[in-house]
């Protein structure tokens, strides 16, 4: 969004601009950019007037900084509303008594001769002079700096280059044949066990995997399951059989280290677990409000698939990020990735997401997963994530940040009792022996 609204304002104010493709026709990455050069966007507000503070992808935007060398109390603006103002700039519309807009360039871009914004398609690319990125100034306030460089004292040379990240992951491989299958039948209304039988069978490993987890000590069958079909009658289930085939099925196409803090165990541990209680929180709700409970599993199950494809692009720096995290345990996970490869899972996600023509919800949910004032489409779920990381967070069992409480307002939003709330998630947390031999089979 921030470089849509920046085209715009470059747009309406005269200011010269190129727009640039990051690729050939033939998908070779053709452009050139030092991170130095890449512009960060904070949209800001103070209740009269827009404020837009520019500094570079290298440093670390300072609102208090900035709040202390104007002089006022600015606070950033929600996505949605940055999505409204963009609108009232192009159609000329009244911006709610926000008529006034303010830029600031943080110093340390003045040092660089040409600029870009990233387009968030991570496609194109607009070059602006800074000369000409001036005239937004109106001489306010310039040469003045708001923004600190991020150092984070790793054994790690330096920050990926954004040529070396694009390319990168523009070389991801095709989602598994079996994974897309299983995402078609889900679609289906009415889905026959012979049709999950006969997708997963072409992948025989896929299926030992599923009859030893059916085999396991927790369900009593002493190795009594013979077949995908024994598995799925008398222990497993349908739903249970193609969550499992699919995430395996995603599973095997990255490999990482399977230690440490976000080695492939830690990653499958949360991704279990946030999937479990989505899906039994979702069935917690009443019966016209809530979203579909096997999309929730879909989405618990993945939303941080984004580690397991910077693991498996970027293994060398994987490695040093994951021993890193291992000494340094109060260190920000988003922060150090975006130290190392310039951008964080989150983000890779979102990518994944489209590429992999993921289901249109899943995709919607990767869009705004950190918005947790997010409105709108699939709204349910990312508040449903919002919940349950509250919950697991404090146990070491989801990434993110423990310092939050239960969000009651969440609760309401959602028709949930928090007390029931409670009572769910604990169920969920006795399950750790089950789901400890679910994430074996998975990093098997």
């Amino acid at each position: 969004m921030p470089s849509e609204l920046l085209k715009t304002i470059f747009q309406q104010n005269q200011v010269d601009f190129r727009c640039i493709d990051l690729f050939s026709s033939a998908g070779n990455f053709v452009a050139d950019m030092s991170k130095q050069s890449q512009i960060d966007c904070a949209i800001l507000s103070d209740n009269s007037d827009i404020f837009i503070a520019l500094n570079p992808a290298t440093h670390r935007f300072n609102l208090s900084l900035l709040n202390k060398v104007l002089g006022k109390k600015l606070s950033r603006v929600e996505k949605r509303e940055a999505q409204e103002l963009n609108a009232n700039l192009l159609t000329g519309m009244s911006l709610n008594l926000k008529n006034n807009i303010h830029v600031f360039i943080d110093e340390a871009l003045e040092y660089q001769d040409e600029l870009y914004v990233v387009d968030d398609s991570a496609e194109q690319a607009y070059a602006i002079d800074i000369k000409q990125l001036q005239k937004l100034t109106n001489d306010e306030l310039i040469g003045i700096s708001f923004s600190e460089e991020v150092i984070i004292n790793m054994d790690v040379k330096e920050t990926l280059s954004f040529k070396e990240r694009v390319k990168a992951l523009h070389s991801l491989p095709p989602m598994p044949e079996t994974a897309a299958q299983i995402l078609n039948l889900r679609a289906l209304k009415d889905v026959k066990v012979e049709q999950i039988v006969n997708v997963i069978e072409k992948d025989p490993v896929l299926v030992a995997q599923i009859v030893s987890y059916a085999n396991s000590a927790f369900f009593g069958q002493a190795g009594s399951v013979k077949s995908l079909k024994d598995a799925i009658f008398r222990v497993l289930g349908v739903d249970a059989v193609m969550n499992m085939a699919l995430a395996l099925s995603v599973g095997s196409t990255f490999k990482i280290p399977q230690s440490g803090p976000v080695g492939s165990r830690a990653i499958w541990r949360s991704s279990i677990y946030s999937a479990s209680l989505m899906q039994r929180l979702s069935m917690l709700m009443p019966w016209g409000e809530r979203p579909n409970p096997g999309t929730a599993y879909l989405v618990g199950l993945l939303h941080d698939v984004g580690l397991l494809v910077l693991g498996h692009l970027f293994s060398h720096e994987y490695i040093e990020l994951n021993e890193y995290l291992e000494k340094n345990k109060d260190v920000n996970l988003f922060k150090a990735e975006e130290q190392v490869f310039g951008i964080n899972h989150i983000e890779v996600g979102k990518m994944v997401m489209r590429m992999w023509n993921m289901p249109e919800e899943l995709i919607g949910v990767a869009a705004h997963i950190n918005e947790k004032n997010y409105s709108g489409e699939n709204e349910k779920y990312i508040q449903l994530l919002s919940v349950i990381k509250t919950i697991l967070v404090p146990h070491g069992l989801a990434f993110g940040d423990s310092s939050e409480d239960l969000p009651l307002e969440l609760l309401e939003k959602l028709c949930l009792d928090e007390e029931e709330v409670i009572l769910a998630a604990d169920e969920v947390l006795q399950e750790g022996e089950i789901i400890k031999e679910l994430v074996k089979q998975m990093c098997a």
